[in-house]
């Protein structure tokens, strides 16, 4: 009674190994986006603490007194200075809702993966139960065959 042992298999491995993939990639990619943003809100960063010492600096020499083209000057300068951290501002923004997007990417990816491995698990345990019910059945029909070729 030759019984050949059926290796589980499971029909959706390669949509697993595909989800798994793009998930590392996608991890990556957060990983990516999570320095850039970082990276990002330095550059903002530095660029209020500029805006900051400027306005600071221009305090000091108003009230030390200097001309009007001085003024004009100083001005035009933290004029520059304000828009440059409003830009570095609104490109920090823009990165955290890129890392948020990409953060939301990972998480769907995570589910649809966790899905699959549960459906995996579900099928394995499905597999073992019928795989263990065969083995007693065949136990049974052993035992059965021998008891009849004893008694007969």
């Amino acid at each position: 009674m030759g019984r050949t042992v059926k290796r589980f298999q499971f029909q959706l491995e390669p949509v697993l190994k595909y989800k798994q993939q793009t998930l590392d990639t996608l991890m990556t990619e957060l990983s990516e986006a999570q320095m850039i943003a970082a990276a990002q809100e330095k550059v903002r960063d530095e660029a209020f603490a500029r805006l900051a010492a400027y306005d600071a600096e221009f305090a000091e020499k108003r009230a030390a007194g200097f001309t009007n083209v001085e003024a004009i000057e100083y001005e035009s300068g933290q004029q520059v200075l304000e828009q440059r951290a409003r830009r570095e501002q609104a490109l920090l923004e823009q990165r955290q809702r890129e890392l948020e997007a990409k953060r939301a990417e990972v998480i769907a990816a995570r589910q649809e993966t966790h899905a699959i491995e549960k459906l995996k698990e579900i099928r394995r345990g499905e597999y073992d139960a019928a795989a263990a019910k065969a083995d007693e059945k065949a136990i049974d029909d052993l035992t059965a065959a021998r008891r009849a070729q004893a008694a007969g």
